[in-house]
């Protein structure tokens, strides 16, 4: 049964069961590769967008603060 099946591939494809197995393990490395490219792409986005974030956050904080310290200089 398995021979048969094996005979039916390369009928079909040209190249016998090993060569077309080699090529999909080949195809499924190339595809898992490209989708931990893509991840970290995104993530090295996300990194930046969150480090731009911090910043403005910590320049919020110290303008807030400053402000706070003159409003509590103007009550003294």
């Amino acid at each position: 049964m398995a021979q048969d099946f094996e005979q039916l591939m390369k009928d079909i494809f040209g190249e016998p069961i090993s060569r077309l197995t080699k090529f999909e393990t080949e195809q499924t490395k190339k595809l898992v590769n490209k989708a931990h490219e893509i991840a970290r792409e995104a993530v090295r986005d996300d990194l930046a967008r969150l480090q731009t974030e911090i910043n403005e956050l910590r320049s919020r904080v110290a303008v807030l603060e400053a402000e706070r310290v003159a409003a509590s200089n103007e009550q003294a």
